[in-house]
C-alpha cells in the first residue's frame, strides 16, 4: 500500500480525491491503542486524532484490526520486485534472505512506532487474527519464487517454508523493536534469516522414492522388491 490513499474529504467537492498519509494515521491509531487499549478505541477516537472522518478511514482500513499492518502491501511490493530481478544463480535460500532484508522499510515512522505498535499487536489477539490475511500478498511472493525454483513441488510444499520465512521476518522486527529500536531493522532481519534455507530433497535427505520391500531370491539373496 502506498503511503498516500486517494480519498473524498470536505473542502473539496464531492467525489473529488484528496490525500491521507495511511501510515500517519497507522502511527497515530496506534499510540492511541496503547495509551487507552485497542477495544476502548474505537473509530470515533482514531478520526478525531487525526482530522479523517469515520466513514472515509472505515473505506479505507475495512476494520480498525487491519490498521497496523498498513505497510505490509508496500513490503510485498518491494520483495516482489527484488525477487524478480534476482539472478538465476543465486540460491534459493540467499535470493530470499536478500530479497527479503531489501523490502524491509527505513522509513523514520517505523522508528518513532516501533515500540508502541509490538506492544499492542503482541498483546491484541483481534490484531495478530488480522495478520494472516494482510501478509497473503507477502508470503504469496515467496511461495511463487519458490515454485519457480522447483517446478515439481506441490502448493503447499511452496506456501509452507513462505509462511516460515514470513513467521521469522515476523519474530526479528518484534524483538528488534523490543531491544529498543538501536539498528537498522534491515540488519536484525538479515541475522534471523541467516538460520533458515530452501532446497529440495535429494535421495540423502530421504526425499528420494520409497525402498520397495526386501525380497529374496532363489538363492535366499536379499534384493530389492518392486512397489505394488
Amino acid at each position: 500500500m502506498s503511503d498516500e490513499i486517494a480519498d473524498e474529504a470536505g473542502g473539496r467537492g464531492r467525489g473529488r480525491p484528496s490525500v491521507i498519509d495511511a501510515d500517519r494515521i497507522a502511527e497515530t491509531a496506534i499510540a492511541l491503542w496503547r495509551e487507552r487499549g485497542y477495544r476502548t478505541t474505537g473509530w470515533k477516537d482514531i478520526a478525531e486524532a487525526t482530522g479523517v472522518s469515520v466513514r472515509t478511514l472505515m473505506r479505507h482500513f475495512g476494520s480498525r484490526a487491519e490498521i497496523p499492518w498498513t505497510g505490509v502491501d508496500a513490503a510485498a511490493q518491494r520483495l516482489a520486485i527484488s525477487l524478480a530481478a534476482m539472478p538465476d544463480d543465486v540460491p534459493t535460500g540467499e535470493a530470499l534472505r536478500r530479497a527479503i532484508v531489501d523490502s524491509v522499510t527505513h522509513s523514520e515512522q517505523i522508528f518513532r512506532a516501533a515500540p508502541d505498535w509490538l506492544a499492542v499487536v503482541a498483546n491484541e489477539p483481534d490484531l495478530m487474527v488480522a495478520a494472516p490475511r494482510a501478509y497473503a500478498p507477502w508470503t504469496g511472493a515467496i511461495a511463487v519464487f519458490i515454485a519457480h525454483r522447483n517446478p515439481d513441488a506441490p502448493p503447499a510444499i511452496c506456501h509452507a517454508p513462505a509462511t516460515a520465512y514470513q513467521a521469522a521476518a515476523f519474530a526479528a522486527l518484534a524483538d528488534w523493536a523490543e531491544d529498543g529500536s538501536r539498528e537498522d531493522p534491515d540488519r536484525a532481519v538479515d541475522r534471523m534469516l541467516r538460520w533458515l534455507d530452501v532446497h529440495a530433497p535429494t535421495a540423502d535427505d530421504g526425499g528420494g522414492p520409497e525402498p520397495g520391500p526386501v525380497a529374496e531370491d532363489a538363492a535366499g539373496t536379499p534384493t530389492q522388491g518392486d512397489t505394488a
